[in-house]
């Protein structure tokens, strides 16, 4: 056995000199006439997702059902009889559903696989001194085949952080642990510089007895650290043959432009379901950089042909240099002629013929630099160089993007279109791929698998039970020909109804930002009548409900280019004007005809209408209101009708589905969203938005900035009390009811874009939130607590796609299945709901997890009630995939980058930007006239 601190195989070279040493090194930074300097780096890797049994620390919640669930239908196997002292860290399951208009057995992405039968030797504290989990990996995998492949033989398996696993105690020594030093491979003789040393510690901790986790899925042990470690070691040792949760290939592949390929790929995890362990398996697409030389990727992020065109001297502008260097940032690339991965840190400002450098007291550019000590003469020297790891700079031609690079930077809006383009697969053509996948991953023949007893108990997709809920019928206006409706699939139309309560379009305005020649006044009149006659045809008669009192209003072509603010304030008090006397009031609504492509012009209408003045605007493309028919105006009113104060319809209130609404409920919705990575000066945004009616389809919204990255809701006991305010006035002026009654007695809280390792925070955080603000608001609702996620990776198809009774006519289920048995939590109240019909592509159900209830639901009551409120989402005739109060939270918070002013959002933002405070000072809070509006409905 080697010593435990052990040099790697080969001498260690020699020190390196500065600025660049003999055969071809890489050129010292330019235009700084600082010295060259060398050096050794990698990419940063991200960090890894939570996992739903996170142990358990304080007190956990007791459901207030402690009972075993009642017999599972006959439909169903491998249900979990969960014990009565077993207790849950959210809320413990308390029975299973049986509401169904019919059953369907169902295909779903997860294969069972057996569960270690050996004691699993786990090994922590490793310390292999990086970030990047994929260069930890290779740390760890050079010290195991080539430092001291006798102690790893059979080899561990390493998670590319803090924890190995074996399936034998290695042979550490007396302390069990050892300290090894030792640099990745021989040297490199190209250089002077000596390779960098790593020193990784590995420590022994307690065994793992997968006879707990056994226990575990059978539903007769609660979740603790040890069964947290075990189900870590299982998903650690089935990442094969790439150590990672993703593998991608070539073998499917889309080049899209802009230096981006789209990869296909496949992405596994271990789930612990009831009384089974599973792998779940399923498509994913990678994004990569375009491999092959990185002139070619640069040339074609710029849409370019000609080297030119990176040149500084014809044209290459510090703007574009800036956008080229975002998109390159920590990219790592070979170079060809030293035979050495680099890490991009930037760009340089000047070509290779113009960046110089201090060489030995002497100036000198990069290009000379490769000319004398490489003896490479540049293709293209007034193109700009990367600059690398210590301020080295190389020039762009000598650099090679190795194939599946991933890239993790924001696609532009037509890339993104590709993307999903290329994503879409029908459930059938999606699991066929999924089993040749598997086949690529290779479970069996993974020797790591083998040496822990673990195998596949059939390399055939999942059956599940799954049931079809009963679809929730809709209620729209009495004067309406077909007062009632029950969707098919998820769908209906306005055919004959009439909004359940109307608004009135008193004094309006049209702004046009399209060329008189593209829309012209003819189009501008034809378009408002048709728009007129479908508002006046969704009220109940012409003098009552969604009543337009001017036929015909101000209208005014604008220069998007101008100030869009003063264009909206001049046409405003045009409008005015319109009406003598003292009592002259403003328009309530602007309608704004956009040309197809109008960004910033969207952005500074929606700041004027949310922020300014408060006045609603909606948006409308001119080239669609040419070809518009009657569906599209319907289309164009379920947004303008709730905006301007309308509902219109309601959940039928004799219906079991939203029978929990008998009683004063208030429902709420939630959501934080944050900003990508490569941004700068912007926080992240928490929305709530919360039903002030008694039937829970009129939403007042709230949003709050707060320290990037944060998940929980940071303010959000304020944010609640903004919304039970909302509430007491609504009910008091609108609804006419008495305020010492008209108090919620129950309080249904919907939070969305919760990971399952944040479970246990978010509870303790944000419950506690919810009831200070319930006390200070003087009320006591039972509060339900319920996580709804759509970032899991479960998908499901239909038996038999062709039978009308399995599947719609896209091939997925249809709208209403809902699955809780075989692939669920063994003890968590948690369920799976397809809500919605499919268009085209798999539709992804939503996961639903109960994380505190106070109003003691059961399966079917609940699962009821999430169907029916993905039915009123209020801008469309179909239902939606996740609960509309979530859906609205989610457009609250992506409508919250309209609340800065276009500077303060831009990446130019000033020193401070780093200072989350400071940056949400510079948020601004809705106006208090579009407060009580859902402005939020684009």
């Amino acid at each position: 056995m080697p010593p435990r601190t052990a040099p790697a195989r080969g001498s260690a070279p020699p020190q390196r000199a500065r600025g660049g040493g003999r055969g071809g090194g890489d050129a010292g930074r330019g235009g700084r006439g600082g010295n060259g300097r060398g050096g050794h780096g990698g990419g940063r890797g991200g960090g890894r997702g939570g996992r739903r049994g996170a142990a358990p620390t304080g007190q956990p919640h007791h459901a207030p059902h402690d009972a075993a669930p009642p017999a599972v239908p006959a439909i169903s196997s491998g249900q979990t009889s969960i014990a009565g002292h077993v207790q849950s860290v959210i809320v413990k399951r308390p029975n299973y559903g049986t509401l169904s208009v019919r059953t369907l057995a169902v295909l779903t992405n997860a294969y069972e696989t057996t569960i270690p039968d050996e004691i699993i030797r786990h090994y922590d504290e490793i310390t292999p001194e990086s970030d990047s989990v994929k260069f930890n990996m290779k740390v760890i995998r050079y010290l195991q085949t080539h430092v001291d492949p006798d102690t790893f033989t059979p080899r561990a398996v390493y998670d590319g952080r803090k924890n190995m696993f074996a399936a034998r105690v290695l042979p550490l020594g007396t302390e069990d642990s050892a300290s090894y030093t030792f640099t990745l491979g021989p040297p490199n003789p190209n250089t002077q510089r000596p390779p960098r040393t790593f020193q990784v510690k590995i420590k022994k901790a307690p065994d793992l007895n997968p006879e707990l986790l056994s226990e575990f899925v059978a539903g007769r042990r609660e979740a603790n650290h040890a069964i947290t470690a075990t189900l870590q070691a299982n998903d650690v040792m089935q990442q094969y043959p790439t150590n990672a949760k993703s593998f991608f290939t070539n073998a499917e592949m889309r080049d899209i432009g802009g230096g981006v390929e789209l990869w296909r790929g496949y992405i596994q995890s271990v789930r612990p379901a009831a009384n089974r362990l599973l792998i779940n398996v399923d498509i994913t697409t990678g994004m990569m950089f375009k491999s092959g030389p990185l002139i070619d990727l640069c040339l074609s992020f710029f849409g370019e042909g000609n080297p030119r065109a990176l040149a500084p001297r014809y044209g290459f502008t510090p703007r574009k240099i800036a956008r080229l260097a975002r998109f390159l940032s920590n990219l790592s690339i070979r170079t060809p002629h030293t035979n050495r991965n680099r890490t991009i840190r930037g760009v340089s400002r000047a070509g290779a013929n113009n960046s110089t450098f201090d060489l030995n007291g002497q100036m000198i550019t990069v290009a000379q630099y490769f000319q004398l000590h490489a003896n490479i003469n540049l293709a293209h020297p007034d193109v700009v160089c990367v600059e690398v790891e210590e301020d080295r700079l190389i020039p762009i031609e000598l650099c090679v993007v190795l194939p599946g690079k991933i890239m993790k930077k924001e696609l532009f809006q037509d890339m993104t279109r590709e993307m999903v383009e290329f994503s879409r697969m029908r459930p059938s053509d999606r699991f066929n791929n999924i089993r040749r996948g598997l086949d690529l991953l290779s479970f069996d023949r993974s020797p790591i698998v083998q040496h822990f007893g673990i195998r596949l108990v059939s390399s055939d997709p999942l059956s599940v039970p799954a049931r079809v809920l009963p679809t929730p019928p809709l209620s729209y206006s009495t004067a309406s020909r077909e007062r009632s409706v029950r969707p098919s699939n998820g769908s209906w139309n306005m055919v004959d109804k009439k909004y359940y309560r109307p608004a009135t379009i008193r004094k309006w305005v049209v702004m046009i930002y399209e060329t008189q020649h593209k829309f012209n006044q003819q189009a501008f009149e034809r378009a408002i009548g048709d728009l007129v006659r479908a508002a006046r045809a969704a009220g109940t008669s012409f003098s009552q409900g969604m009543t337009v009192l001017m036929d015909r209003p101000v209208v005014k072509w604008c220069n998007p280019q101008g100030n869009i603010p003063d264009q909206f304030i001049q046409a405003g008090q045009e409008c005015v004007a319109q009406e003598p006397g003292a009592h002259r009031e403003g328009p309530g609504l602007f309608v704004v005809i956009l040309p197809n492509v109008a960004g910033d012009v969207y952005i500074a209408i929606k700041h004027f209408g949310d922020i300014t003045k408060g006045v609603p605007t909606q948006c409308m493309v001119a080239s669609k209101c040419l070809r518009a028919n009657n569906q599209y105006w319907n289309n164009i009113l379920l947004k303008i009708n709730p905006k301007l104060g309308g509902i219109n319809n309601i959940l039928d209130p004799d219906d079991r589905g939203s029978d929990f609404l008998k009683e004063q409920t208030i429902v709420l919705g939630a959501d934080v969203m944050h900003p990508a990575p490569h941004t700068k000066g912007i926080p992240s945004y928490a929305s709530l938005v919360g039903s002030v009616d008694s039937h829970a389809v009129k939403y007042v919204a709230v949003t709050r900035a707060q320290e990037r990255g944060r998940e929980n809701i940071v303010d959000l006991k304020s944010m609640c009390l903004h919304v039970l305010n909302k509430y007491k006035g609504y009910q008091a002026i609108v609804e006419k009811n008495d305020p010492r009654k008209a108090t919620p007695k129950r309080l249904l809280f919907f939070r969305d874009g919760v990971s399952e390792g944040e479970f246990k925070i978010v509870k303790q955080r944000e419950l506690q939130a919810l009831k200070d603000a319930c006390e200070e608001a003087r009320i006591n609702p039972k509060i339900t607590f319920v996580v709804v996620g759509k970032r899991h990776h479960y998908r499901f198809c239909p038996q038999n796609p062709n039978d009308r009774n399995q599947a719609d006519r896209s091939g997925n289920c249809p709208a209403g299945m809902v699955v809780d048995q075989v692939i669920t939590h063994p003890i968590d109240f948690d369920y799976y709901l397809l809500s919605h019909g499919g268009l085209i592509g798999t539709s992804r159900p939503a996961h639903y997890s109960v994380i505190h209830d106070e109003n003691e639901f059961r399966a079917d009551s609940l699962q009821s009630l999430s169907f029916s409120l993905c039915h009123i989402f209020a801008r469309a005739t179909r239902s939606v995939s996740i609960p509309a109060p979530v859906y609205y939270a989610h457009l609250v918070c992506k409508r919250a980058k309209n609340h800065y002013s276009p500077a303060s959002g831009s990446d130019s933002a000033s020193s401070d930007s780093d200072n989350w405070q400071a940056v949400a000072e510079r948020f601004m809070s809705l106006h208090e006239n579009q407060a009580g509006n859902m402005y939020f409905l684009s």
